[in-house]
């Protein structure tokens, strides 16, 4: 697991464990629960953040591999070709 796997995983368990405190609770009364919804809500979207950027990064690290790929192949392709001339 990447760095950024790990930190999702504890802010999403974070929001969990918030959220059910929240839950608990709301039932002496409804004004007890809002900052563990605020609180959850907070971890959830770093969590979310987290995880969009390590897709961008995936998508990123990608293109760049297709694209050195291509330029390998081109690369190889001018050779053999300077070669049999």
């Amino acid at each position: 697991m990447t760095r950024a796997q790990h930190i999702v995983r504890a802010c999403r368990i974070t929001a969990a464990a918030l959220s059910l405190t929240a839950a608990c609770l709301a039932y002496a009364h409804w004004t007890y629960a809002l900052p563990g919804v605020v609180g959850a809500g907070v971890f959830l979207g770093v969590a979310d953040s987290y995880r969009r950027e390590e897709q961008r990064q995936q998508t990123r690290r990608a293109a760049l591999d297709a694209a050195a790929a291509a330029d390998e192949q081109l690369l190889l392709t001018d050779r053999d070709e300077r070669s049999a001339a």
